[in-house]
């Protein structure tokens, strides 16, 4: 979003596909949500189910599942990735995450289905604008030209992580809390500004 006429603030925000998938395969999997760093399990919650795996494997897979969430794309794709970039992955993690694609991707293309629905993003984008403004009044300056990228992500309840100066994951929880949205994102806000 960005203010027509000036050079000023500009955010965008997306749903990643492939962050979706991988969230709903940690969680199919019972994989800790502590790495790489606290990310929330995914809502809905993926139905419950114990998967048949050794402890030796458990923890390998444990190990290696951060690891793919760090190699997944940075920007953000309208579609599941073809392969979700497994070919450098264990053979034993391979086999654990493909059992779970196929249900993973229809969880995420309907997130993204439904978030981006008519009507939706425009009510959403105000609560950015009054963000952005009532910062600006706090500050008594306009905000310094910025560039932000918001990655929503279907996780329970208000949660926030900085995954680069110009990255922000948020929760689809938050992102539709605009007191939720004020005490997260208004700290990144309020210092690009």
């Amino acid at each position: 979003m960005r203010r027509a006429g000036t050079t000023s603030w500009q955010m965008g925000e997306d749903v990643s596909v492939s962050l979706s998938v991988a969230l709903y395969v940690r969680d199919a999997l019972g994989l800790p949500a502590t790495k790489p760093f606290f990310i929330p399990p995914v809502v809905p919650a993926v139905p419950e189910h114990v998967p048949v795996i050794g402890p030796d494997v458990d923890i390998d897979l444990a190990d290696e599942w951060p690891k793919w969430f760090l190699d997944l794309p940075s920007k953000a794709s309208s579609q599941p990735v073809p392969g979700m970039f497994l070919q450098s992955r264990s053979p034993a993690f391979r086999q654990a995450v493909e059992g779970y694609l196929e249900p993973a991707e229809r969880f995420a293309t309907a997130f993204r289905d439904n978030y981006f629905h008519p009507g939706y993003m425009k009510s959403q984008g105000l609560h950015i604008n009054h963000l952005v403004s009532s910062i600006e009044k706090e500050l008594g300056h306009r905000a310094a030209p910025f560039t932000l990228q918001l990655r929503i992500l279907p996780v329970e309840g208000a949660w926030l992580h900085r995954a680069a100066p110009d990255l922000v994951l948020l929760s689809a929880g938050a992102r539709a809390d605009p007191a939720q949205l004020h005490r997260l994102l208004g700290p990144i806000i309020r210092e690009l500004a």
